[in-house]
């Protein structure tokens, strides 16, 4: 009997989306032959492999060099859409970059053949659910699963009008799938009434691996030139003004001895804004590139404290979002904003505390509980509480799910290691 196929599509480059690896890994390892398309960082199409998952990038979005004239581009991009939503008020945009998507995916579904098509996220809904019905159409009994990441309604970048045509594009084919996923109990609660669906999303949070975690081959402290005794704050992963990073450096005067480190990107313009604002902080503010995810729960446990300074965003309220699992497999102690879901569970387990959003003075209150007696709080990270904030709770529920809809339990296979075939792909 031939293993099930799964094909997902997710509209970034895959090597940031821990969640996407995290699921091709799994499955592949269960049984299941995985493709993932993705997009491609150039021009040209690449490929590499995580597991027994193959992924595929292409150029699912117009790509452009860091020059002036892309720079301007994308200024011109902004001034755009903002006239357009002005003026235009409700009318409803075509969906981006679904053409473009359609017409480069479509090749590689219609030669695999797959049995679930899995749409990571909203973007990549409508490419997914147009693939599904052109195979369903010639014979090939394809499912989709809509994997929601977000609240659409939340997403605070997007104008009106691209919610509206989101928000019909999700109830259209929310209808259609086999089933819909989501990250928290929260956004089901959300996602019930947006989507106009009477059946519960299946749970699947975004809880870090750890069967497949490898020790760091950097060393957090020795990257930053600090010692063993130094109290070192960290916040690990994406950096933008709503990530409440400022409120952490407005704080660190008064958190004497106190070292603040950025696991970002380094390109990132909101990171060059702070290095730049905070330049007189240098000497305790440091910036280090992302590492390997398989490698990150070990990178983070060199740290005092994991921060999730966040503001007060819909989406923010609603989520244990991806770090706050990864800050408790190293056992760190968390700080946390006072954001609905995250708050309540660091109150619950008694792992850190909670301070009030944007409030630089509650956050050197909040810090220096921790930095009292920062085993106090990561001394509650048992066996079973770790367990919960695992990969492999989270994944045991997305194979029953894949097993459910296509009929089949496929045969195992020998656990390949979580990591990127071309170490290239992952700069």
């Amino acid at each position: 009997m031939a293993n099930p196929k799964a094909l997902h599509i997710v509209l970034n480059g895959v090597t940031e989306d821990s969640r996407v690896l995290k699921c091709a890994w799994s499955l592949g390892n269960a049984g299941w032959d995985v493709i993932v398309c993705g997009a491609a960082p150039k021009l040209e199409s690449d490929s590499f492999e995580i597991g027994y998952a193959k992924v595929i990038r292409v150029p699912l979005k117009p790509v452009f060099s860091y020059t002036f004239f892309a720079k301007l581009l994308r200024r011109v991009r902004r001034y755009q859409r903002r006239i357009v939503a002005k003026f235009l008020g409700n009318a409803k945009p075509a969906v981006p970059n679904l053409k473009r998507a359609v017409a480069l995916i479509s090749p590689i579904a219609l030669e695999f053949k797959p049995d679930v098509i899995h749409a990571h996220d909203y973007t990549a809904l409508p490419i997914a659910g147009a693939i599904v019905e052109t195979l369903n159409k010639i014979g090939c009994s394809t499912k989709l699963i809509y994997d929601a990441h977000e609240y659409v309604p939340g997403v605070s970048h997007l104008t009106k009008p691209l919610v509206n045509i989101y928000t019909e594009q999700e109830i259209a084919y929310a209808a259609k799938a086999a089933a819909v996923l989501s990250v928290s109990e929260g956004m089901s609660d959300l996602l019930i009434p947006h989507l106009k669906i009477s059946k519960r999303p299946d749970l699947v949070p975004n809880d870090p691996l750890v069967l497949g975690q490898q020790p760091a081959k950097r060393n957090l402290r020795a990257d930053c030139g600090i010692g063993a005794d130094v109290p070192v704050l960290i916040y690990s992963g994406a950096v933008a003004p709503q990530r409440g990073i400022q409120t952490a450096l407005e704080a660190l005067p008064d958190l004497h001895g106190v070292h603040l480190v950025l696991v970002a990107n380094p390109a990132n313009q909101t990171v060059k804004d702070l290095q730049s604002k905070y330049a007189h902080l240098a000497d305790r503010f440091h910036i280090q590139p992302y590492v390997p995810n398989s490698e990150l729960v070990s990178y983070l446990s060199g740290a005092t404290v994991g921060l999730i300074p966040i503001l007060h965003k819909q989406n923010h309220e609603i989520s244990l979002i991806t770090k706050f699992g990864e800050y408790m497999q190293a056992r760190l102690p968390i700080l946390v904003s006072d954001v609905r879901t995250m708050a309540a569970e660091v109150r619950r387990l008694g792992n850190g505390e909670v301070f009030i959003a944007e409030d630089v003075a509650d956050f050197v209150r909040a810090a220096k509980l921790i930095l009292e007696n920062p085993i106090k709080y990561s001394g509650v990270y048992t066996d079973a509480i770790l367990r919960e904030r695992s990969w492999e709770l989270a994944g045991e529920n997305l194979l029953r799910i894949y097993n459910e809809i296509a009929g089949v339990k496929p045969v195992e296979r020998v656990l390949k290691p979580f990591t990127i075939s071309d170490p290239q792909a992952h700069q």
